[in-house]
């Protein structure tokens, strides 16, 4: 994502439906979400799919890197010698 600049970047949510198919655009060509407020208050965000799944995504990598590291503090570990054996067990099991 690139730098946010709030200046560009904000949008009045009643302006939203004047200015939705221009905002779109932009968000797509700036690859820069828009932050829409209302009273002068954050009231959500408008951006391109492509950057709201790539944030989904990382945040699920996260997620699966914090249960593991929480595994590992409570000595809930193999070895690598024993990972490699079930690895070469689990591929054998489904050549067959």
């Amino acid at each position: 994502m690139q730098n946010m600049f709030p200046s560009e970047d904000i949008c009045a949510i009643n302006q939203l439906g004047h200015q939705t198919v221009k905002l779109l655009k932009n968000v797509r060509k700036k690859r820069r979400p828009v932050f829409l407020i209302s009273k002068g208050r954050a009231t959500g965000v408008l951006m391109d799919i492509d950057e709201y799944e790539r944030l989904l995504e990382l945040a699920e990598f996260h997620k699966a890197l914090n249960a593991s590291l929480a595994q590992a503090d409570r000595g809930e570990v193999i070895s690598h010698e024993e990972a490699r054996k079930e690895s070469n067990r689990w591929i054998r099991k489904t050549i067959k």
